[in-house]
């Protein structure tokens, strides 16, 4: 009887498990589709670093996601966290791939004028802002350490992106 019980119990767990769901999207609160775009654009600053002449290309299969980050807009409309988070991890992307290939810092502005665009007031909050600093920050500074010589290109980024200036007129 005891045999009959678990080759039941087993045959129950089988069929459970094969039962079949058909578009099973994440829709959790903690994900945002604004985000998550915003977040892989990281991954072509560093594919530009790696490969500047390959930019045009990697620039065009990026746009495949979005072509350009007005077609994100509002942003600070809902999912401030999530946003601020997805920004700071591209721009701190945007930061590594500066020291790794300042020769490249046109193509790679261009990229993130183009698909994170310029901090401007009317559609970045001083909350979303504040986020997208603080997780951008630890990449600024081992940027600035790895390659003290593009501090004037990273100080550019930081500016027109990120609204404050690293160098200190003296």
């Amino acid at each position: 009887m005891k045999k009959f019980f678990w080759i039941y119990v087993a045959a129950l767990g089988l069929l459970f498990s094969c039962a079949k769901e058909e578009n099973v999207y994440y829709t959790g609160d903690d994900f945002d589709m604004k985000a998550s775009k915003m977040e892989q654009i990281g991954g072509l600053f560093d594919a530009i670093a790696r490969n500047p002449e390959m930019s045009d290309q990697l620039v065009t299969a990026a746009a495949q996601n979005y072509s350009h980050y007005t077609e994100l807009l509002p942003l600070s409309d809902q999912a401030i966290p999530q946003r601020g988070k997805a920004r700071g991890a591209a721009f701190s992307q945007l930061f590594l791939a500066i020291s790794r290939q300042p020769e490249a810092y046109d193509l790679l502005d261009a990229a993130a004028a183009r698909f994170l665009g310029p901090y401007n007031p009317s559609y970045i909050s001083p909350v979303l802002l504040g986020i997208t600093r603080d997780y951008a920050m630890s990449a600024l500074y081992e940027s600035l350490a790895r390659q003290p010589e593009a501090d004037s290109l990273l100080n550019l980024a930081c500016l027109k992106y990120l609204n404050f200036e690293i160098l200190q007129e003296e």
